[in-house]
Formats: structure tokens, C-alpha cells, sequence
């Protein structure tokens, strides 16, 4: 995945997981005034009608039936008065949160996504750094003020001067093959040649380096050759050349995995490169020629 693919990505699940939240603030919110409405509306007590005195009970039976007829108006008329609008009796249903929990679940979801999209390029940064201590595992804790100048026209946004300074510097210094391997990386990450970055690390695994760093500069070879340069034949044999010559390295291990070589099995050896006059060198010429002889 590119990088600008993987940033619209985390731009379009930050805009989704705002959208969400904001939905669901609405929605949460439109229901809590529904809800609160409803239970004022049910929570209004009914008149009470107060009893009449006993001296109003002493009527005719022609006023009796007077005031019945009052009466039974009176209670329709109450009954519907506390008719609901729209013309029933019943209670209204309370709203349903349903809906708001809904975008609360795409919130969620769309932070989920978010964070791991992030929190892998946050490891892939990690993996990148680790595997640059361990390949600059020689260098010294204060570098010399020429590498730092070379660094900082690097930071200048100069690689091919940075290049040529860290080049002097270590012709004066060659021990110190983390500038080597610097020089490896800018071309390989900044000026995007990595013809020219594989040839400086076949070069510096020829300096006498450490099993370690040995190892880790040839899985860095290895990673190179099968993912920029897609030449997966000549990863598979720094790969295996890391397992054949250092064995009990922490690179071997990873060469194994890369490989699926199981623990403790041992690859063939390398077939030896014939010398000049002998027999499997002249194998390959026609009956009667031998090789000429120097």
C-alpha cells in the first residue's frame, strides 16, 4: 500500500468516525427532549371533582335529574378533554435510541480502523529504526564533527554532497563502515538508486565485520533484493549464505524463517568454483582441448 493511498484511508475513516459521532450527539439528543416531553405530559395530574355539600343532595327528584344530566356532561366533556391529539387514549410509545446507537457502532468501528491503520505504520517506524541500530551497531556514541557535517548537508536537503562527504570521511576512517552503510541508505531512500545502494553493501560485507552485524547487513541485502529490485534468485542466496556462515546468528534465525528451514537442518554447501586446468573446468570444453595453461 503507497503512501498517499494510506493517507486518504486514514483521512476518510477520521471524516467517518466525525460523521458518526456527530449523528449520534443529534439523534442521542433529539430523543432525551422527546422522552422529557412525554413525561410531563404523563406526569399532569386530573382534576379531582370536590364531593357537594349535604345540603345540595335534598333536591327534587326533577332537579336530581338535572344535575345528572350536568353531570354526565361534565364527564364527557372531561373524558374528552384528556384525549390525545391525535385521537386516542393510550400513551404515545417513548422514542427509540436504536437509530443513535447505531452511529455510535459506526464511530467505534471507524476509531477501530483508524488506530490500526495507524498504530501499523507507528511498528513498520519501529522495525525500520531497530533494524538501523542493529546495523550501526559499530557506531560510536559521539561521531566525528566531519560525519556530523555530512549529516547536516544531508538535512540540507543535499544527499549526492552528503554522499561525497561521508565518502572522504571514511577514506580517512575505514573502520568505520557505518558511514558505509549510511551512504547505502541515502541511496537507497532518498535518491532511489538502488543499483548503487546494493553495490555499497556488497561492498561493505566484504570488510572484516562482526557475525552480527555481518548477518544483519546481509538480511538487509537480502530485503532489498527481493522487494525494490525484484531479484528474489540473489535475496535466496545472501539468505542462505547468512544461514551456511553464521549459523548461531540472530540473522540466521530470521534467514531460516524467511527461507523455511527448520531449526538445526543444514543447507549443501557451495559447489567450489573450479580452477583453471582442472578436470571440471575442462569438462565443459569439446574432446581433446584442455585448457590453456598459464
Amino acid at each position: 500500500m503507497t503512501t498517499w493511498i494510506k493517507g486518504i484511508a486514514a483521512l476518510s475513516l477520521f471524516l467517518l468516525a466525525s460523521l458518526c459521532l456527530q449523528r449520534f450527539r443529534s439523534g442521542f439528543s433529539a430523543v432525551e427532549v422527546k422522552r422529557a416531553g412525554l413525561e410531563a405530559t404523563e406526569s399532569a395530574p386530573e382534576p379531582v371533582a370536590e364531593p357537594a355539600p349535604d345540603s345540595l343532595l335534598t333536591t327534587t327528584n326533577a332537579a336530581t335529574g338535572i344535575i345528572t344530566t350536568n353531570a354526565m356532561s361534565s364527564g364527557v366533556g372531561a373524558a374528552s378533554t384528556n384525549t390525545t391529539p391525535g385521537g386516542s387514549g393510550s400513551k404515545a410509545k417513548a422514542p427509540d435510541k436504536s437509530r443513535s446507537f447505531l452511529w455510535m457502532g459506526g464511530f467505534v468501528a471507524s476509531l477501530l480502523g483508524l488506530a490500526g491503520l495507524v498504530g501499523w505504520e507507528v511498528a513498520r517506524w519501529f522495525s525500520r529504526r531497530t533494524g538501523d541500530v542493529l546495523l550501526s551497531e559499530n557506531a560510536p556514541g559521539t561521531t566525528d564533527a566531519e560525519y556530523e557535517e555530512a549529516e547536516a548537508e544531508w538535512a540540507n536537503g543535499n544527499p549526492l554532497e552528503a554522499i561525497r562527504m561521508m565518502r572522504e570521511y571514511l577514506d580517512k576512517n575505514p573502520s568505520e563502515q557505518y558511514a558505509a552503510i549510511r551512504i547505502a541508505e541515502i541511496y537507497e531512500k532518498d535518491l532511489h538508486n538502488y543499483v548503487a545502494a546494493s553495490l555499497e553493501l556488497e561492498e561493505v560485507l566484504g570488510k572484516r565485520l562482526s557475525r552480527e552485524k555481518w548477518g544483519w547487513t546481509a538480511i538487509h541485502l537480502a530485503n532489498l533484493y527481493s522487494g525494490k529490485m525484484h531479484q528474489p534468485d540473489k535475496a535466496v542466496a545472501w539468505l542462505e549464505r547468512i544461514i551456511r556462515d553464521y549459523p548461531d546468528t540472530a540473522a540466521a534465525k530470521k534467514a531460516r524463517v524467511r527461507l523455511g528451514v527448520p531449526e538445526g537442518q543444514s543447507l549443501p554447501a557451495e559447489p567450489p568454483v573450479p580452477e583453471a586446468g582442472s578436470e571440471s573446468a575442462d569438462s565443459n570444453l569439446p574432446k581433446g582441448f584442455t585448457s590453456k595453461k598459464r
